[in-house]
């Protein structure tokens, strides 16, 4: 009965949480930096690092005020383009890897564009090779945002790597985890000297301690539990899995004992990533013949974390049995709506009147089981049973 799987989850040890660590800033940015080429800026979180590079963009390309984004993708991403200062341009996505359609791209692709955002949702690696040879050719700005794709590749390079700059992000819901923070890694010198003077006038040391961090990472560790999370999951003020369309939000550095965190994780983050892989695979391979579902499609030469796995229901209609029935299981939909619904990001979309069917589609109807290390062969089995209950009784 008070059996509820938590959606996402990063195994954490008693020793990371209140072990001694003598990993700085300096080395938890030299490792990310070998990793994935640039300068590394390390922030409070994913949005405050893709806010950096898009006010430092706009102040060397003042002219040019849109940025293209996915429209259907994580509102953070909106937010951070609006506090900006910028206008947000959606684009189509792709059903298979529900990253942006590269055709769709070079269609809205003109002189006002500023920028590109790619994100690769639940860390499947979306066309950004594509979609980097475009950019060039069109002298566009492009942001790899590997926030939920930490550890992920594609024609050997990770996920971040690609572009003019990358965005990281390390909250609980992500591939690991410092508590809270990001980064932004930049490969352009230009945008690189721009933005060291505004990190350096705009983001104050963050007011974190180390004795808070420690408090919410055992909190964090013991509500994780199958049998305890129901609890939290009960209680609405936590307002737990809920995204929110926020351009008002505070930046900071991320907190030096947060950077120590990371560089220990960060050495985990192969082993975290083929957990998940091998029972996203798990569950490919006992829903691979199931009518009714779509199964995520990685481009060629892609090698994905699956931070979850995203099943988009070919009747919309199933949805909410499936939620109300998965729920305990940890099956869980995502984001409320497209981009380009969001009620208050209206005054500050570009003019435009290109459909985006697709990314209509998977939001009404896409639905993501978990693949965290708290999930066994069993509750898989239970899961797949759901799914394939729904798509014969709707």
């Amino acid at each position: 009965m008070f059996s509820t799987i938590p959606p996402t989850g990063i195994p954490l040890d008693w020793p990371f949480i209140f072990g001694w660590r003598n990993a700085s800033v300096q080395t938890f940015r030299k490792h990310l930096k070998e990793m994935l080429g640039g300068e590394v800026y390390l922030t409070d979180s994913g949005k405050s690092a893709l806010y950096l590079l898009l006010r430092a963009i706009g102040e060397i390309f003042p002219e040019r005020r849109e940025v293209v984004v996915p429209d259907y993708t994580c509102w953070s991403v909106p937010s951070a383009v609006v506090k900006a200062g910028l206008k947000v341009r959606p684009v189509d996505i792709e059903l298979g890897s529900l990253g942006i359609d590269p055709k769709s791209l070079i269609e809205v692709l003109d002189s006002k564009c500023l920028a590109v955002v790619v994100t690769h949702l639940f860390g499947i690696p979306g066309r950004i090779d594509q979609v980097e040879a475009i950019c060039r050719e069109n002298g566009v700005i492009l942001i790899d945002d590997a926030a939920q794709s930490l550890g992920a590749t594609l024609n050997g390079r990770p996920l971040g790597s690609f572009g003019d700059a990358g965005v990281l992000s390390f909250g609980r819901g992500k591939c690991m985890t410092t508590v809270s923070g990001g980064a932004a890694v930049i490969r352009d010198k230009t945008l690189m000297q721009t933005a060291k003077r505004l990190y350096s006038s705009e983001f104050p040391d963050t007011s974190a301690t180390e004795f808070a961090d420690k408090v919410y990472l055992a909190a964090y560790k013991s509500f994780f539990h199958r049998y305890i999370y129901w609890i939290p999951d009960r209680l609405p003020f936590l307002k737990l899995g809920e995204t929110v369309y926020d351009p008002g939000f505070k930046v900071a550095k991320m907190a030096e004992n947060r950077a120590g965190r990371g560089e220990t994780m960060l050495r985990r983050i192969d082993e975290i990533s083929l957990a998940r892989k091998k029972r996203a695979d798990e569950y490919m391979k006992a829903l691979v013949e199931v009518n009714g579902i779509e199964l995520p499609c990685c481009p060629a030469n892609a090698e994905p974390v699956f931070l979850r796995l995203p099943i988009v229901l070919r009747n919309g209609n199933m949805r909410p049995y499936i939620l109300r029935k998965g729920h305990k299981l940890g099956i869980s939909a995502m984001y409320p709506g497209t981009v380009s619904s969001i009620e208050g990001l209206r005054p500050h979309l570009a003019d435009d009147l290109t459909e985006r069917p697709l990314a209509g589609k998977v939001s009404g109807a896409l639905v993501t089981l978990p693949t965290h290390y708290g999930v066994g062969h069993a509750d898989i089995r239970d899961i797949t049973n759901i799914l394939r209950r729904g798509v014969a009784e709707h």
